[in-house]
């Protein structure tokens, strides 16, 4: 199951600009379900004060399979990061995002499909003079570990955790 990484979050942070914006990576994302791995990129404009464009890739053995433009804002609907059959294994929003202030981002996963319980995470998208940086609770992160929650007659049944790290 490729659940996890075709999702990548916080896949959420890159912009570009033209031919001469740099595109950079926010955060990437890992899980324990399959070798793939998720980045989430952003390009700043072109005076270097706000996001302009986000995405989200997946790489399986290192080639790119998937590119999602995200929104650098307009959260409060919230995006679809993964979603397998009927349920929203993944979703992001905001209620005060600002592309050139950032601010608070959700992450909702899918805990348990057996149940329907769900875990939230908030995080804190800043700006800084380098541009913006990911925090959970008031620490930077780069890096997202996704761990899946197994049931021994079902298999892959959610998320259990995320780990932030760098």
């Amino acid at each position: 199951m490729k659940i996890f990484c075709s999702f990548i979050l916080f896949a959420f942070l890159t912009y570009s600009t033209g031919a001469n914006a740099l595109e950079r990576v926010l955060c990437e994302v890992r899980s324990d379900i399959d070798s793939d791995i998720g980045k989430i990129s952003y390009e700043m404009d072109s005076d270097n004060r706000s996001i302009e464009h986000m995405y989200q890739d997946t790489f399986h053995n290192g080639q790119l399979t998937n590119r999602l433009e995200l929104p650098a804002d307009g959260l409060k609907n919230g995006i679809v990061l993964n979603k397998k059959d009927k349920y929203i294994i993944l979703r992001m929003h905001s209620d005060n995002f600002d592309k050139e202030r950032g601010g608070v981002l959700y992450l909702d996963s899918l805990y348990s499909a057996l149940s329907g319980e769900r875990r939230e995470y908030q995080m804190e998208l800043a700006m800084d003079q380098n541009g913006p940086i990911l925090m959970i609770n008031n620490q930077s992160f780069t890096k997202m570990n996704i761990i899946a929650k197994r049931s021994k007659v079902f298999g892959v049944i959610g998320i259990e955790k995320i780990n932030f790290g760098n």
